[in-house]
């Protein structure tokens, strides 16, 4: 489950370079309702409410937000993100092929080693951002290497650092401009056929493989 959820949306904000109206068509085919708002060169994305649309287990809307690939025509992509008490960076780099990569801190600890996940470095982190040459590595390393505070306090500082707008979606879900959207119900539809699928077959194998163990144990 997502940390401290504040307002019942909790704390996460994804930045990606695409106009409102193309990131409205991209989150209508999720699963999440979301705010999507104008912020100057960029279009933020918060959370709306704090259960997806999808069927448990899969309704944990703050973590499908920050696991979701962003459209390649609106990379580079930034989120940030208060995940189970600790704060969530991830970057996707301009380009069709490009994979998330992400940075983890935790509080009193500072950044933490996460090696079933693609690192996020601090140069790509300022490079997405537009911060190159304008902020100093050592700087971000700074803030990053400290464990004091909460995640989102961590996470303000970051995005003030970098000089990326959206704090009052990240802290509050609120921007001007904002407008809510909802997933298509239909493509919800299918994803929880999709899982309940999957789950009946993974019930059938597991099934087969006892009744073979218990039948193979017999003489």
């Amino acid at each position: 489950m997502a940390a401290d959820l504040g307002s019942g949306a909790g704390h996460g904000l994804v930045l990606v370079r695409r106009s409102p109206a193309a990131v409205t068509r991209w989150v209508r085919r999720g699963l999440v309702p979301v705010t999507v708002a104008p912020l100057g060169r960029w279009t933020g994305i918060s959370l709306a409410e704090d259960r997806a649309r999808s069927a448990a287990p899969y309704d944990v809307a703050l973590e499908l937000l920050a696991a979701r690939p962003a459209p390649w025509r609106a990379r580079p992509a930034v989120g940030l993100f208060d995940v189970r008490g600790r704060a969530a960076i991830t970057v996707q780099p301009a380009g069709i092929r490009s994979s998330m990569h992400w940075l983890v801190w935790a509080p009193r600890r500072g950044v933490v080693e996460t090696p079933q996940l693609d690192g996020l470095s601090l140069p790509m982190l300022l490079r997405a951002a537009a911060a190159e040459g304008t902020v100093r590595e050592e700087a971000l390393a700074d803030v990053l290497r400290s464990g004091l505070g909460a995640p989102v306090d961590l996470l303000v500082t970051v995005l003030g650092l970098l000089g990326l707008p959206g704090r009052e979606m990240l802290v509050g879900g609120e921007a001007e401009g904002a407008a809510d959207v909802e997933p298509s119900v239909r493509g919800v539809m299918a994803f929880d056929r999709l899982m309940a699928e999957e789950a009946a077959h993974r019930a059938d194998l597991t099934e087969q493989g006892r009744a073979g163990h218990q039948g193979g144990g017999r003489e």
